[in-house]
């Protein structure tokens, strides 16, 4: 019976992380729509302000101000200014490069992450993931390359996200041991709303009944994804729950045909199963290293 519920766990898990796959994939999507007519700081904010809304439901419902734990307010900040400035590039890419170019770029944070391990978290790297850290580097170059289609630098723009991106994962361990995740999540999403907010006298168009809606979806749902990333780790472990992240191509891959009528080469689709292998690779090798029964003294 044990047994059942553990799998029943493991399916729940595994069904969290697809959805909020599906759902952060749709956002992205609509982000793309809005960047043919608003201007990326408007963007920022009108999404982070109902991402904020959509978090303070969740949390009121979760239990109110008892799950938001603040201790590092430094941190807190650094990570939001992080997210701000990702958020902010990641828009202004968006425009111009496909949807699953984008994602499958995103998936080279984790390698990024691994190769920063040593001199931020103090972690230690064997040549093997070394190793695979320099093949998930050679895929993104079949992901970024001069093409008529697609400028080269939002792809090279796209994929300096990933090293923010590593650095707030960073940061979000550091605080992970101190705060909880809702205040986090609180945090950065105030300090993206105020920088948004600040840059709205650099570009504004009003937005209609159309626009507003859009805005609302976006980040209403973006709220909405992030718990359910959140309750797939709590349902699920870590090794059986994270490859299911890379589904994360799929829904926009198929996003992408549907909206723009988009479909990645089988360049791009080559080097991305590249990144993604090497960062599997890297994610199971870190489970067996901590499987592994220490050595007796």
């Amino acid at each position: 019976m044990l047994r059942a519920l553990r799998a029943s766990d493991q399916l729940k898990g595994i069904a969290c992380i697809l959805v909020s796959g599906a759902i952060f994939a749709f956002t992205d999507a609509i982000a793309k729509l809005l960047t043919g007519e608003y201007p990326p700081g408007q963007i920022l904010f009108f999404r982070s302000v109902f991402v904020f809304l959509s978090i303070g439901v969740m949390t009121w419902a979760k239990g109110g101000m008892r799950e938001i734990k603040v201790v590092s307010w430094r941190l807190q900040l650094l990570r939001g200014l992080i997210v701000a400035l990702t958020s902010f590039i990641f828009i202004v890419a968006l425009k111009h490069v496909p949807l699953a170019d984008m994602t499958a770029l995103m998936f080279l944070s984790p390698l990024v992450l691994t190769a920063m391990a040593p001199y931020f978290l103090g972690e230690y790297v064997g040549w093997r993931r070394w190793t695979a850290i320099a093949i998930g580097f050679c895929g993104t170059l079949f992901i970024i390359r001069p093409s008529g289609d697609v400028p080269l630098w939002p792809l090279l723009l796209a994929a300096s996200i990933t090293v923010l991106i590593a650095f707030r994962d960073i940061i979000t361990r550091k605080l992970s041991q101190t705060d909880t995740a809702n205040g986090m999540m609180i945090c950065s999403t105030a300090v993206v709303t105020l920088i948004g907010a600040c840059a709205l006298p650099f570009g504004w168009v009003t937005p209609d009944w159309q626009g507003l809606a859009l805005f609302a979806l976006a980040g209403g749902l973006q709220g909405v994804a992030q718990y359910f990333l959140v309750y797939a780790f709590i349902y699920g472990e870590a090794v059986v729950v994270t490859p299911f992240r890379y589904f994360l191509l799929i829904w926009a891959t198929l996003y992408g045909y549907l909206l723009f009528g988009t479909v990645p080469s089988l360049q791009t689709l080559f080097g991305a199963s590249i990144v993604v292998g090497s960062g599997l690779y890297i994610f199971f090798r870190e489970v067996r290293h901590k499987r592994r029964p220490p050595k007796p003294a």
